[in-house]
């Protein structure tokens, strides 16, 4: 997607702005619905697939990153909605277990191809605001190599 920039009457130009979607998984749904209210300003649920966005600035840049989170529950064909398109993933995890990382890295790769930002966040077992502060961070981090990505 392209920049899009508007040059003002007085000759000086706005921010660039981007528009990203990154997908959000893991292997706990509630802890899914609870990430994705702290990244969002509003989260929606629709057959199974939980969508949000939020505005970030990264790199002197306008970003909205539109999150799609699939519930275990969601069908195939839904699934595939949340990964089609996607510019990046956040992996949730409560605590560290290279299995299950494993797997959600070869179901980014199968879906997505290679070489697609990809963060894993470990979050323990509540999100209090230590962790909060570092799904923002990640989430920031993730947008910013998207960024860094369509540079070259």
């Amino acid at each position: 997607m392209s920049p899009k920039t508007n040059n003002e009457s007085d000759g000086k130009k706005r921010r660039a702005k981007y528009l990203f979607k990154v997908t959000v998984v893991g292997p706990d749904d509630s802890l899914l619905d609870e990430v994705l209210r702290v990244l969002n300003e509003n989260v929606v649920s629709i057959d199974g697939i939980r969508i949000g966005s939020t505005e970030i600035e990264a790199e002197g840049t306008d970003v909205r990153a539109v999150t799609m989170s699939p519930k275990h529950t969601a069908l195939d064909v839904l699934l595939t909605v949340t990964f089609t398109g996607a510019k990046g993933v956040l992996i949730i995890m409560k605590e560290p277990d290279p299995e299950i990382e494993s797997i959600y890295r070869n179901e980014v790769r199968e879906k997505l191809g290679a070489g697609i930002p990809t963060r894993i966040v470990f979050v323990g077992d509540q999100i209090e605001d230590y962790q909060k502060n570092q799904l923002i961070y990640n989430l920031g981090e993730l947008v910013e190599e998207i960024l860094e990505k369509r540079k070259k």
